[in-house]
């Protein structure tokens, strides 16, 4: 462990970096309203993406590229803005309440105790930043990101291009950040998964507890430690599904939940404490009703999954605080409360008739997901964070998340029978019944999770996030039990004594659980977690691996005798696309999915290239494409992809002549086509 934290040292640096791009845009807003600094820097990664994601379409309308000194003098503009916006809408009390440094320091260190467990085994699942992830949704993204670099487009609309397809929505809230890192492409996608895992994830459980939990100070320290034993984030969603796009839409669920919450208790607030507070609409609800939209705003920028998710954990606090205020507000304002429902009841009809006509909507909810679990396996699936999927394996209880599982569900049904946080217990159920209904099999009532694609690792984050803070209040509850008895056994010392005795046995008695959990459960699954996260980057794993070992050197080292118009064409599931995330050098298969994208001369030469001494089509598909250059492997399986059944255009070449070896090593030549 020592000596992976004075490895990771040494990647402070652009750690650093990574963080600041993600966070200062985001306080640039957020600190002239007058946000309090530690409620600001948990917001700030959702709310830094609003005016990046406008300044990314103005630029493009512009013609002015993206980089990132443009994007700084676009976030010098939104601070103009936001500071016009503070003169008059200014928060006047804290979001959170301020208990003082020293409580803020230990707030800190819990977060940080997270954020070290998770970094440390991300990466040694790695094994080096510098390692390409050979996952499918990540090399879609690492081009994605290089495109951007390379075109100074950074729009939901702009990244089609490479992909030679339309002009259709694509969320690149992650893209354009990752772009802006200052260091190679693969670094970065790494780095960038080690600050929204290791970093925003924890902050934001920690944040979430405080708003949840105000007067229960121990949750908030606890909840950010117990959610380090998940695999389900970031492990399974941000690094073997490899959804870094919305892995980034995922971490900033906590933050955007806590302060919708913010907004609802203001919303239920008495006419008497209105009246009571000076400026109680222009120094309190109308400043967190902005945040709370900019918020919702940048998590939806990341991923329009995390609005959905969103909405699900908030519905039942909705419930909770809108009920009683619709109660008062048709007693006291009867035509106001009308007319207000009736609103949004055509808000949300008509919302969903609009969505109802789009057309990619519709294919996300009708997509074809393969089953993951059936009952009664599906059940300690979701429950117990299972590394590995049901109908692969079957479940064995080394493998369950136990004690935290166990702690969760404990929690929720006290919460449930004691009447005491029913809205968080019933978000924990709700994700836990979409999590049953998306790991199949097919059933009438299976749609409801196609906003998540029916994926169960989209949806067992939020388990993840309400368990933790349930287990973290389950903890805090057996440690103040345990506590009540230490303080019986001091009566007759004085009033000070049980205080303090009571404070700290129940800290100490906290401490001492989670560290037995800790222990108990190996170092928090640490072999699981680390294991998951190697998938996607172990070369040469049968039937999965993209690249063999030592291939990806070969990759950069050939790019680099390249000229920059080179076009490189091979097997994609073989390398062939590498070249152009390691060595910005265009490919013709830039993606797994959808490779040929419906392009006749790639399709062609998908099968036919290796009889282009023979088929003068061959040639005018390679014109056609300006393909310069020839990457040839051995075959293999890839994700499930056999490249001599899918892809047999790239095997069986005669290359003794019409082609000019550059770089050879092994089995990897790279060659210059002259045969055309």
């Amino acid at each position: 462990m020592l000596q992976e934290i004075t490895h990771l040292a040494a990647l402070a640096p652009v750690g650093l970096i990574a963080a600041a791009i993600l966070v200062l845009p985001g306080l640039l807003v957020l600190l002239p309203i007058g946000t309090p600094l530690p409620a600001a820097l948990v917001l700030a990664p959702a709310v830094g993406l609003v005016p990046l994601s406008v300044a990314g379409v103005v630029l493009a309308a512009l013609d002015i590229p993206w980089n990132l000194t443009t994007a700084a003098l676009a976030m010098a503009v939104a601070f103009g803005i936001f500071w016009l916006v503070g003169r008059r809408f200014r928060f006047d009390r804290k979001v959170v309440p301020d208990y003082g440094w020293l409580f803020v320091s230990a707030l800190g260190a819990a977060v940080a105790a997270s954020s070290l467990l998770t970094v440390v085994a991300l990466h040694r699942g790695m094994g080096s930043l510098d390692t390409a992830s050979q996952g499918w949704d990540p090399i879609f993204h690492m081009n994605a990101v290089q495109w951007i670099r390379e075109s100074g487009q950074a729009t939901p609309w702009s990244v089609s291009p490479i992909f030679a397809a339309g002009g259709s929505y694509y969320p690149v809230g992650w893209h354009l950040v990752v772009s802006l890192i200052p260091d190679d492409v693969v670094a970065a996608s790494n780095i960038s998964t080690l600050v929204i895992g290791g970093l925003l994830w924890p902050a934001g459980l920690a944040y979430l507890a405080s708003v949840i939990f105000p007067e229960r100070r121990g949750i908030w320290l606890l909840a950010p430690v117990l959610g380090a034993p998940y695999i389900s984030f970031p492990f399974a969603q941000l690094m073997r599904s490899g959804q870094w796009p919305n892995g980034l839409g995922t971490a900033l669920v906590p933050a955007a939940l806590a302060i919708l919450i913010l907004t609802l208790r203001l919303l239920r607030t008495s006419p008497r404490e209105r009246l009571a507070g000076q400026g109680f609409w222009h120094r309190r609800v109308l400043p967190t009703v902005l945040v709370a939209v900019l918020t919702l705003g940048g998590a939806a920028a990341a991923h329009p999954g995390a609005v959905m998710a969103v909405a699900v954990a908030a519905g039942p606090f909705v419930v909770a605080y809108g009920v009683p205020w619709l109660g008062r507000a048709f007693r006291h304002h009867r035509k106001s409360a009308v007319i207000a429902v009736t609103a949004g009841v055509g808000l949300f009809i008509t919302a969903a008739a609009v969505l109802g006509q789009s057309r990619l909507l519709e294919s996300v909810m009708s997509y074809n997901r393969s089953v993951r679990a059936e009952l009664p396996e599906a059940v300690p699936f979701a429950v117990f964070d299972l590394a590995t999927f049901p109908v692969l394996q079957p479940p064995d209880i080394d493998g369950f998340n136990l004690y935290v599982g166990l702690l969760a569900a404990v929690g929720a049904l006290a919460c449930l029978i004691l009447r005491g946080h029913r809205a968080l217990a019933v978000g924990w159920i709700s994700f836990v019944l979409l999590h049953i209904l998306a790991a199949g099999p097919e059933n009438p009532a299976r749609w409801l999770t196609g906003f998540w694609y029916k994926d169960t690792q989209r949806i067992a984050p939020m388990i993840a996030m309400t368990g933790a803070l349930l287990a973290a209040w389950t903890v805090d509850q057996l440690a103040r039990g345990a506590a009540g008895v230490v303080q019986r056994a001091m009566e007759g010392r004085g009033a000070r004594a049980h205080r303090l005795g009571s404070g700290y046995a129940a800290s100490a008695i906290a401490l001492l659980l989670v560290a037995a959990i800790y222990v108990a459960s190996d170092n928090f699954r640490a072999a699981e977690r680390i294991a998951v996260t190697a998938r996607n980057y172990s070369v040469g794993a049968s039937g999965m691996g993209v690249l063999a070992a030592g291939e990806q050197d070969f990759i950069d080292e050939a790019s680099r005798l390249l000229p920059d118009d080179a076009v490189v064409i091979g097997d994609p599931f073989n390398g062939e696309t590498y070249f152009y995330t390691l060595g910005q050098r265009r490919v013709v298969y830039t993606q797994l999915g959808s490779a040929t994208s419906g392009n006749e001369a790639k399709e062609y030469l998908r099968t036919s290239f290796n009889g282009i001494h023979s088929d003068p089509a061959v040639c005018r598909a390679l014109g056609s494409l300006g393909v310069t250059h020839f990457y040839e492997d051995q075959p293999g399986m890839s994700h499930a992809s056999d490249g001599l059944a899918d892809w047999p255009g790239f095997y069986g070449t005669d290359t003794a002549q019409g082609f000019e070896v550059v770089h050879r090593r092994g089995p990897h030549t790279l060659y210059r086509i002259t045969a055309c």
